[in-house]
């Protein structure tokens, strides 16, 4: 079933303007300059709406939904909704027809032709259900929170994606805000909304936990000169292991660098300037990830070679392995020491 729009435009900028409309009476007398900036803005919707209604008549519909969504974005109202809905239905772009459709309902549950709509929206669902997707909108009080999906960042709110159905993750995070989490069950052939409301963190500071008094340690006899420094390798295992340190603390470097990157991306209010921060993010992650890995295996090479020198002096040492696994490195000695 689909809804067109109606051959005269004048039908539909009556309508607009009665949704974006603001009653004399509601105006505050001491406020003109907001006054001002409203009347600028209706102003500019409708000519948005004008023209988005022309190019649909004329057949441009991506012309139209451009239009429609500059007016929106000025003056959102649910006649707008649906009109970016139609052309995008008229695109052929069964996935955004859905999710506007579903916003016209959630500003206009009443509407005199909700049930119609109704109606289009199960069908679009079918139509993605088919496909083993379906269709989640997440809101959130305020607007603006990070969207993450199983551990996954997908966007800032309101969001709307296709995910498979089953049940997912979902955690919001924003500035000066408490984190929130839930995990919702998506069904085959049902769109989800899903809203949620952020609380403001507690600005009351976190006491340190104490810290633990320090162990006694035994006092031990000095090292003998034969078996402090090393015969055969000389500085090299030291060498090495300070090569390891500063490896590791560069690692440690990507690492404060990424957070920075994550903590960016979520007070980001931006698709483009999220995705950007998301992307160095990852970079630094991965950056961060090598340099421990070689940094690791510096110090534990460096370590055992200051066992090979030092037993070799000594003559009492039996065995040592060495090796490397993803993720680590390790090593192991046998002897008496």
């Amino acid at each position: 079933m689909s809804l067109g729009l109606p051959a005269s435009p004048r039908f539909w900028l009556a309508l607009l303007a009665l949704n974006v409309a603001v009653p004399s009476s509601a105006l505050a007398a001491d406020a003109p300059s907001d006054e001002a900036v409203s009347e600028e803005r209706r102003a500019a919707a409708k000519g948005q709406y004008q023209q988005g209604v022309q190019a649909y008549e004329q057949g441009h519909f991506k012309d139209a939904v451009d239009a429609f969504l500059a007016a929106d974005r000025l003056s959102p109202s649910a006649p707008l909704s649906f009109n970016i809905a139609r052309a995008y239905e008229k695109l052929g772009d069964g996935s955004s027809a859905l999710r506007w459709y579903r916003d016209y309902l959630r500003r206009s549950p009443a509407a005199p032709n909700a049930d119609a709509v109704r109606e289009i929206v199960s069908g679009l669902a079918a139509a993605l259900a088919k496909k083993g997707l379906q269709q989640v909108t997440v809101l959130s009080t305020p607007v603006g929170a990070t969207v993450s999906v199983d551990e996954q960042p997908v966007g800032v709110t309101p969001w709307t994606g296709e995910l498979a159905p089953g049940t997912h993750h979902l955690l919001l995070s924003s500035r000066n805000y408490s984190d929130v989490e839930r995990d919702v069950v998506l069904t085959a052939n049902t769109p989800l909304d899903v809203s949620l409301r952020l609380e403001l963190a507690s600005s009351a500071p976190i006491a340190a936990a104490p810290a633990p008094a320090p162990a006694a340690v035994p006092a031990s006899k000095p090292a003998s000169p034969s078996t402090a420094t090393g015969k055969k390798l000389g500085a090299l295992p030291w060498i090495t292991l300070g090569a390891g340190a500063a490896v590791l603390g560069s690692s440690l470097t990507f690492e404060l660098l990424r957070r920075s990157s994550e903590s960016a991306a979520k007070n980001d209010h931006t698709q483009v300037a999220f995705q950007s921060d998301l992307d160095t993010m990852d970079s630094r992650r991965t950056a961060a990830r090598v340099l421990l890995g070689v940094g690791g295996a510096l110090v534990v090479a460096g370590g055992v070679m200051l066992v090979l020198d030092r037993s070799s002096a000594s003559g009492s040492l039996q065995s040592v392995g060495f090796g490397c696994f993803p993720g680590a490195c390790a090593a192991s000695a046998r002897g008496n020491f």
